[in-house]
């Protein structure tokens, strides 16, 4: 069995945690306060500077004619739409590597993140970055992203005339626990701020003229930080499932616990960089800032530095509408806590298929109610999907769409995945239409933390939503998607979706799943690679 990252963990704990905290009668959004911060909202967040999502009504973008971009634009307006068209696709960034069947991208010893290393190196005034996790030691690849920082400042320091303007770095973590952390949310944060230290960063008292450097963690464990981002000068932004984790590494580099966990993210350039940098900022207000008595040692960073102040408010200063890059239509999907607008947009999309939808997920199921229905014979019911799954089912009703899913062997996982295919396929059995439901596991050993779908193969979404209930909704975490309808970018993870989907195993029920349960439909072109567990019955 192999090793379950601590993403999974965290999203069972702070459930569990969400369950025993309870409802809360005050109308405030503070919640009550667990040992070492674990601190849950109350009510509701308020929402976020909607204006600044949508550029401050500097950019304008005419309405496009494709269907799907059209429902994304209409869905976005005075939210992003503005900041859709003028951009350009710069590539699939791919965890832990990327294979020659479908990218180009080069495999090198730490794999994705070293051309993210690379990426980060080419920062002239500002760089945002924003995860939830930030794994510890010498050969967590938070030490590359640091000495990328590093790097940074030394070329401010050595050439003044390369950054004019001074470069601003600011660094956001989710609050979320971590396997060897779990009554700790802020020990990532304190993983960004020692390995800044260890790779030469100060953290107070930098003398460096026009250099500055900020570290966050987000202020609420329950619904904590789930989005994953990087933004470049506000004009590029990288946006996908990866955290800065020991488990996106190659099996093979210093500190890569043998796992090759896959994962995804989407790099643009243009307009729509804006409303990442307004969504940072975002969470940034929600957030408290590291500050620190003394001058710290990666030894005494916890003794003497501590996330207790708020942060300061960052202002925009955009005076002009935002350059156009290129010809790509690209939309910006942000959902936490107070703002779940995107929830609805994610459910129009996959409810305007006419063909197909081709799903790589990391984590799937029906809502919070459907824990209950794990053991039931025909699964999750209908009433109790999520509303994606629902438009999804109707989609399949109605036009005849054929739903695919590479999901996640996940052994603490599978049986609310397993439950929710049940389900899905019972309701449509009646009518003939269950094999229009196709799931198989995906097919390596380090499994997928992808989350990314293609919608009639016209429109790509690359980001950190699952399609889980932890992640809609007001107890649902903070995430970003990308949304795109580029060729190039569509056209790319076609191919890697087709060749994952060949080489992907049958799904089997576990031993401890009772019998009786309905299999999923088989593979139409030939018997794929068995995973362990017993076949399911036929439906």
């Amino acid at each position: 069995m192999r090793a379950v990252p601590s993403t999974r963990l965290a999203a069972w704990a702070l459930a569990f945690l969400a369950l025993l905290a309870g409802p809360w009668p005050d109308a405030h959004a503070r919640g009550p306060v667990f040992p070492a911060g674990l601190e849950v909202v109350g009510n509701m967040l308020p929402p976020p500077d909607r204006a600044a999502l949508g550029g401050l009504g500097l950019n304008t973008c005419p309405p496009p004619e494709a269907p799907l971009d059209r429902l994304l634009y209409d869905r976005t307006r005075g939210e992003g739409a503005a900041l859709s068209c003028g951009n350009r696709f710069e590539g699939l960034l791919h965890f832990p590597q990327a294979n020659p069947a479908y990218s180009t991208q080069p495999r090198t010893p730490h794999g994705g993140f070293d051309l993210l290393e690379t990426q980060l190196r080419g920062t002239r005034r500002e760089l945002l970055i924003a995860n939830m996790i930030w794994d510890d030691g010498p050969d967590a690849p938070g030490a590359e992203v640091a000495r990328a920082i590093a790097a940074l400042r030394r070329d401010v320091a050595e050439h003044p005339e390369r950054h004019p303007d001074g470069l601003t770095v600011r660094v956001m973590l989710g609050n979320s626990i971590r396997l060897d952390a779990l009554l700790d949310p802020s020990a990532s944060a304190y993983s960004a701020a020692r390995h800044l230290l260890a790779a030469g960063v100060p953290l107070t008292g930098d003398t460096v003229p026009g250099w500055r450097l900020e570290i966050a963690n987000y202020a609420y464990s329950l619904p904590h930080s789930h989005v994953k981002l990087v933004v470049q000068d506000g004009e590029t932004v990288l946006a996908g499932g990866f955290n800065i984790s020991f488990y996106h590494l190659p099996a093979d580099a210093p500190g890569g616990h043998g796992l090759d966990l896959t994962d995804l993210a989407l790099r643009v350039r243009g307009p729509v960089a804006r409303n990442a940098v307004a969504a940072f900022q975002d969470g940034w207000a929600l957030s408290h800032l590291l500050t620190c008595r003394t001058t710290p040692t990666p030894e005494t960073l916890r003794q003497d530095c501590t996330f207790s102040r708020p942060t300061s408010p960052l202002p925009l200063v955009w005076k002009a509408p935002a350059p156009a890059a290129g010809q790509a239509r690209v939309y910006p999907l942000y959902r936490r806590n107070g703002y779940t607008g995107a929830d609805e947009t994610v459910v129009a999309l996959f409810g305007a298929a006419h063909s197909s939808i081709d799903v790589m997920q990391s984590q799937v199921s029906g809502t919070l109610g459907c824990i209950g229905a794990l053991f039931e014979e025909n699964g999750c019911p209908p009433a109790l999907q999520l509303p994606v799954w629902q438009a999804a089912a109707r989609a399949i009703r109605e036009r005849g769409v054929t739903l695919r899913l590479l999901l996640d062997y996940d052994p603490l996982l599978q049986a609310e995945t397993l439950a929710f295919l049940r389900g899905l396929r019972a309701e449509l059995a009646p009518l003939g239409l269950a094999d229009h439901v196709q799931a198989r596991w995906y097919g390596t050993a380090g499994g997928l933390h992808t989350k990314a779908a293609l919608i009639d193969g016209r429109m790509l979404t690359v980001g950190s939503q699952n399609l889980h209930h932890s992640s809609f909704g007001r107890l649902g975490l903070g995430e970003y998607t990308l949304a795109t309808s580029d060729p190039g970018a569509v056209s790319e993870y076609a191919r890697m979706f087709a060749f994952e989907w060949a080489r992907a195993g049958a799904i089997h029920a576990p031993w401890w799943l009772p019998e009786g349960q309905p299999r999923p439909a088989p593979r139409p072109d030939a018997e794929p690679a068995e995973r362990p567990g017993r076949p399911l019955p036929a439906p």
